[in-house]
């Protein structure tokens, strides 16, 4: 293990981009502050990557502390490879805020907000402690938390206060059982814990403390059934926002579950890896489906995330060394589709007017919107030639291999699924690229009502309230109606 200050930095920069745009004033020198701290990210990321290729592994001990007692940062292959998906996704998430201003979200401080969660998010990554994870996790939820109700619309308070409460019973039972550890094992190190696990081999109470975490990390990922939160919040936080929510957040909970059953408590691992594999089998199915009941651009890609998540499970519950690269590989796979398929919703949405998928004959007036729609269309549904394809491919491969029932069971439910979500992505590509362009608007939802990227517009506006330049058209052609 190398000393180096390297691992902590990642975490550094965001946290103090975080506070220091707490007290920056204008719009422009926080988007600078932003996108800089997002840029040194993402390079001492790539550096961790690189000088992890070999095996390396990097530690830095905060304040001089050693651990067991101090905050360990650890960086190997896996921590610093998730670091860089987290800045990449975090770069792009910060673009698009950006280039979309939101007075209203923005007075109330959205890219400080941002840089807390990504700050979060990084330590998650490369804490070398189950209590530090548990830290990070507040982090990241604290700002996540704010977040999902900055604007105060009503969708997001109901869609908030479930995401709320979910995350803070598993919170709950997250510290509970470190400390049920702690007090049996003796630490809380990743490294001493899974020395300890190895030197006392399969035992009940171990396995009943791995159990409880797999339940708080599978909450955290949105597997089915404690998934039921994320389908209508990540719709409605602020559409850069929700781009890192589905890229990354889940993302945490699966990395979270390798690390309990690959690193702390690999001894019991077979325990866990029958309930992984039927949670990844229902949530895979229930993902997609769930994506054919949705109209909103939004809505069906916040079940894509679930079905996307399903898939991540089942490659964990097999728990081969090729399942878990090529669980791996569609993990990165997985983050990068993800924020790109998110920010170019919300560029639908701009040019439509309306969450609706319904705008028709769009084709023509945006092609590049519909080329980058269709590459990450296949490659979310799994058709070759694209990197999706790959990535399931060798899922579904690493199932067949296995050839248990529940393995086979697993392997059906990912080619099903990703028939029927490549079914939800063609409905899209037919109702809002295909046909005549419709001479009617769609109705708008409420989500559409008062949208906040445009000028003059107040977040939580009703549908009796107009902002901006349509309030001024509708005063206008009142007057020449002789209406007050």
């Amino acid at each position: 293990m190398i000393e180096s200050w390297l691992p902590a930095a990642p975490v550094l920069i965001s946290l103090g981009a975080g506070l220091l745009l707490l007290a920056v004033r204008g719009r422009t020198a926080q988007v600078l502050v932003s996108l800089l701290a997002c840029l040194l990210t993402l390079v001492c990321s790539a550096g961790l990557t690189q000088l992890t290729a070999d095996g390396s592994i990097l530690s830095h001990s905060m304040g001089g502390w050693k651990a067991p007692f101090g905050i360990v940062m650890v960086a190997d292959r896996l921590g610093a490879w998730m670091s860089v998906l987290a800045a990449l996704s975090a770069l792009l998430a910060t673009l698009q805020a950006a280039m979309t201003p939101d007075r209203v979200r923005e007075k109330y401080w959205l890219f400080a907000l941002m840089q807390l969660l990504f700050a979060g998010v990084q330590m998650s990554f490369l804490t070398g402690d189950l209590f530090n994870l548990f830290v990070a996790f507040e982090v990241m939820l604290v700002a996540s938390y704010a977040l999902a109700v900055l604007g105060s619309t009503r969708e997001q308070l109901r869609e908030g206060f479930r995401y709320i409460v979910m995350n803070l019973v598993a919170s709950a039972l997250l510290v509970v059982t470190c400390g049920l550890i702690y007090g049996l094992l003796g630490t809380l190190n990743m490294a001493h814990l899974a020395q300890r696990s190895m030197e006392l081999g399969p035992q009940a109470t171990v396995t009943i403390f791995s159990l409880l975490l797999m339940l708080v990390f599978a909450s955290k990922a949105a597997l089915f059934p404690l998934g039921f939160w994320l389908p209508g919040t990540y719709p409605a936080v602020p559409p850069a926002v929700g781009a890192f929510f589905a890229a990354i957040l889940t993302k945490v909970g699966v990395y979270a579950l390798l690390r309990t059953f690959g690193t702390m408590f690999a001894e019991e691992a077979g325990a866990a890896q029958a309930s992984l594999l039927l949670l990844g089998t229902v949530t895979m199915l229930y993902g997609a489906l769930g994506m054919v009941s949705q109209r909103e651009w939004r809505r069906i890609l916040a079940f894509a995330v679930m079905a996307s998540v399903g898939y991540l499970a089942f490659g964990l519950g097999l728990g081969t060394p090729a399942a878990l690269q090529a669980t791996l590989y569609y993990l990165g796979v997985s983050v990068m589709v993800t924020t790109a398929f998110f920010l170019l919703a919300h560029v639908a949405e701009r040019i439509s007017g309306t969450p609706l998928v319904a705008a028709r004959g769009l084709l023509e007036s945006q092609p590049l919107l519909a080329a980058a729609y269709l590459l990450c269309a296949l490659t979310l549904a799994g058709l070759p030639p694209t990197a999706g394809f790959i990535a399931k491919y060798a899922l579904v491969r690493a199932g067949l291999e296995q050839g248990t029932p529940l393995a086979l069971a697993g392997t059906v439910s990912a080619l099903l699924s990703s028939l029927v979500m490549l079914y939800a992505l063609l409905y899209i590509w037919r109702t809002y690229f295909w046909g005549q362009r419709s001479p009617e608007r769609p109705p708008e939802s409420e989500f559409a009502r008062a949208p906040a990227h445009l000028p003059g517009c107040g977040v939580g506006a009703g549908p009796k309230r107009r902002c901006g330049a349509a309030a001024g058209l509708e005063r206008s052609s009142r007057r020449r109606a002789g209406q007050p």
